[in-house]
């Protein structure tokens, strides 16, 4: 199993866990957001289907915080664009060939269909609470806009060197704060027709 550790420089900030049944603050949620990695579990009662499948969703993409906040976004945004007719999170993360873990017949699949609010892995409950504050955020915290509907990983392509079809000529958005994107690992997109 891989760890990753927070990127050099960072520092541990710890983000108080909100109370059951309960929408983050403004101020808890800027504060989650700028330390990824500091983020304490929220309480079981916080999250809902939907947000247990956001959170999936940034699980089987990275293991690294700030890269799943990235990807929350990502798909918060098509959820909200009802993009290619999907109205849930749920309909967004199993949307036929959009995300490969959640491919039919794919062996991961079951796997992170499985993960629930109580799962025991490592990085599981740090990507829950993101999730969380993810899909509460304000609009003003997005690290991008809100037409960020696309983005890929190198090292998850059958041949790296090529890119996927639907990027043609566009070019990558890079985050409107500091966050630390290394494009050989996610590149995010806008405009994709």
């Amino acid at each position: 199993m891989i760890v990753f550790a927070p990127p050099l420089g960072s520092k541990y900030l710890s983000v108080q866990s909100p109370p059951a049944l309960s929408i983050p603050s403004y101020e808890e949620t800027y504060a989650a957001l700028q330390n990824p990695w500091g983020i304490e579990p929220v309480h079981v009662g916080n999250i809902d289907s939907e947000t247990l499948w956001l959170a999936r969703a940034m699980f089987s993409e990275s293991k690294r915080h700030d890269e799943q906040e990235l990807i929350g976004w990502t798909v918060r945004n098509r959820v909200e664009a009802k993009h290619r007719g999907c109205t849930s999170y749920q309909e967004c993360i199993l949307d036929p060939f959009q995300f490969s873990a959640f491919l039919p017949g794919q062996p991961k699949q079951s796997y992170y269909t499985s993960l629930s609010e109580t799962s025991e892995v490592a990085g599981w409950q740090r990507t829950l609470a993101l999730a969380y504050y993810v899909r509460y955020a304000d609009v003003k915290l997005r690290p991008f806009g809100r037409s960020v509907l696309h983005f890929y990983s190198e090292q998850s392509m059958l041949d790296p060197a090529l890119p996927p079809d639907w990027v043609g000529d566009l070019t990558p958005i890079t985050p409107q704060r500091r966050i630390q994107l290394d494009e050989q690992r996610f590149r995010f997109y806008s405009g994709v027709k």
